[in-house]
């Protein structure tokens, strides 16, 4: 059964959703990373996507159902962990047409301990993996990369991101819960052992 993980920012998710990947056997979608593979692949749309990203402008519901239905044909015989969409109720809609059985997975932290984890984090510029503001290296130990500092990454742009979290997926939950979906709430200020013990037993 495929997989979608909600998160608030910094609740763990790219932890949790490598454990799933090594210990489930998961593909894992990640769609902003999607969307920059998808620019390679040589698809009749791949260029109007790159074009897209290039620019920061928001890619069109049409292209994101060709990328999602193109990936799902390639993983026919896997299980998925989608993570990044749907994120409001148009993208719900769009994914509910091609993605039919999963479940979701969300990782729940408090605003205040978001905001403390996200503010002036670091982040690898080319694959993207955070670290926390305390981390004591300036380069990604796995690929070298220096780290940076997104300009967005202030508490106050935290707390906008975060407010906007709340406003437009959150309320995807109670619609998931409406159509007798299977939504499971965990608690993510847990260490990451406690937090994956979770999911082992749903996933179990």
């Amino acid at each position: 059964m495929d997989i979608i993980l909600v998160w608030i920012q910094w609740s763990g998710k790219w932890t949790q959703a490598r454990k799933i990947v090594d210990n489930f056997s998961y593909s894992f979608f990640e769609m902003w990373q999607k969307l920059r593979n998808f620019c390679e692949i040589g698809h009749e749309l791949s260029q109007d996507v790159r074009e897209h990203i290039d620019l920061w402008k928001l890619v069109p519901l049409e292209m994101i159902a060709k990328i999602l239905s193109h990936y799902k044909e390639t993983h026919k015989w896997v299980n998925i962990l989608f993570d990044g969409i749907p994120r409001n109720v148009e993208q719900k809609d769009l994914f509910d047409e091609i993605i039919k059985d999963y479940i979701v997975i969300f990782l729940d932290l408090q605003k205040p301990d978001a905001i403390a984890r996200l503010s002036w984090r670091r982040i690898d510029p080319i694959t993207w993996e955070s670290f926390s503001s305390d981390f004591s290296w300036d380069v990604n130990p796995k690929t070298w990369n220096k780290l940076i500092i997104r300009s967005d990454d202030t508490p106050e742009a935290v707390s906008k991101r975060v407010d906007i979290f709340y406003q437009i997926t959150l309320p995807l939950l109670a619609l998931w819960a409406s159509e007798w979906r299977k939504v499971y709430k965990i608690d993510a200020s847990k260490s990451i052992d406690e937090v994956f013990e979770e999911i082992r037993k749903i996933l179990g």
